[in-house]
């Protein structure tokens, strides 16, 4: 059985692209195809197929810049057309790419990552116009699938799939990355407070307020936005983006991760987890699931104050192994031993047919 596999957009290194990722490790045979690539950018399995995509891998640098070209997707869902040699394709949605033109024999599979309509950007009057109308395409389009897998729950009403009986699959983590350390290895002296989804404002009055409560603290991922703060302050507080062999032992460390990273898949929150440390996340994470060792709040003073002070109010109970748990349900193992099954599924179906 031939397998092809299709996605939005190959722009740079993300969640997103980490799940295509997993699927081009286990199919490393399958082409790819998608609207927009920038070639070299996103290095690994991917770049080692065939990719074929459209004008738009010309114009587009980042995801901003591929949400601006929304209402032409239908129209180059319609041109970018899968070849009728493959049985099956696996497609890796954020909204879009389940509408990539296919043989009318051809079975879909499609997994539902995000909506891009949900992401806030500046709309032309042009765009205003036409969303509504892509927005139908791209529920409608959902139709082509076979079967249709969301990566949460609220994406069955937000998409009205219920009648595709679709299946729902924690997306996948690299939670082998992060060990579970001994709870007496780390002294736990400080709050890691994740540098994205911070504005330059709200990391000063985040530096603020934890020097007021008298809490140790380090700013830990991706800070260039914080660089101004980075004079004004020790260097020792900003432990920057660093890869998970680095990362790892800092997060086991820490008294516990805090997060108002609501743009992006908290990956940082399930590899502070995975080591065994509770995180103080914003409220919208919440759709991501709750567990033991889980605590939300608001960028607000007292709000915050409150979560850490219930964190702090349990410490003595945390059990790291029931942290790790959590973290565990979004295994990239679990994820590729479901997938496999799911293809197996269709290979055994197209076998019985000739």
């Amino acid at each position: 059985m031939k397998v092809a596999i299709t996605c939005d957009s190959i722009i740079s290194r993300n969640h997103y692209t980490e799940i295509v990722e997993s699927l081009c490790e286990m199919l490393p045979e399958a082409r790819l195809y998608c609207f927009a690539h920038q070639a070299g950018h996103v290095l690994g399995h991917i770049e080692k197929r065939m990719i074929t995509s459209t004008h738009l891998s010309k114009k587009v640098k980042s995801e901003e810049d591929f949400l601006k070209y929304t209402s032409q997707l239908p129209f180059l869902a319609n041109n970018l057309f899968v070849s009728c040699e493959y049985d099956l394709i696996i497609n890796i949605s954020n909204g879009f790419s389940q509408g990539i033109r296919k043989c009318d024999h051809t079975r879909m599979v499609t997994y539902l990552y995000e909506t891009s309509f949900s992401k806030k950007f500046k709309k032309t009057l042009f765009q205003k116009f036409f969303f509504p109308l892509v927005l139908a395409w791209s529920q409608k389009s959902l139709s082509h699938a076979d079967l249709v897998i969301v990566s949460r729950s609220e994406l069955l009403s937000e998409f009205n799939i219920q009648n595709k009986l679709p299946e729902v699959i924690p997306p996948p983590f690299r939670i082998s990355d992060f060990s579970l350390f001994p709870s007496t290895m780390f002294p736990h002296h400080f709050y890691a407070i994740e540098a994205s989804g911070l504005s330059l404002i709200q990391a000063r009055s985040i530096i603020s307020w934890m020097t007021q409560w008298g809490f140790n603290f380090q700013f830990i991922g991706s800070d260039e936005h914080l660089e101004s703060l980075k004079k004004e302050f020790d260097l020792n507080k900003f432990f920057g983006n660093r890869c998970s062999g680095e990362l790892a032992p800092v997060l086991a460390a820490s008294k516990a991760l805090v997060s108002f990273n609501a743009n992006s898949f908290p990956q940082l929150a399930l590899a502070a987890m995975a080591t065994g440390r509770p995180v103080i996340l914003i409220d919208e994470l919440k759709k991501w699931g709750t567990g033991v060792g889980i605590y939300f709040t608001s960028f607000n003073k007292d709000v915050l104050k409150r979560s850490i002070d219930e964190m702090l109010s349990q410490e003595a109970e945390i059990d790291s192994k029931k942290i790790r748990a959590f973290a565990v349900e979004f295994h990239d193992i679990k994820f590729k031993a479901h997938m496999k099954r799911i293809i197996d599924s269709f290979a055994q179906k197209t076998a019985e047919k000739t």
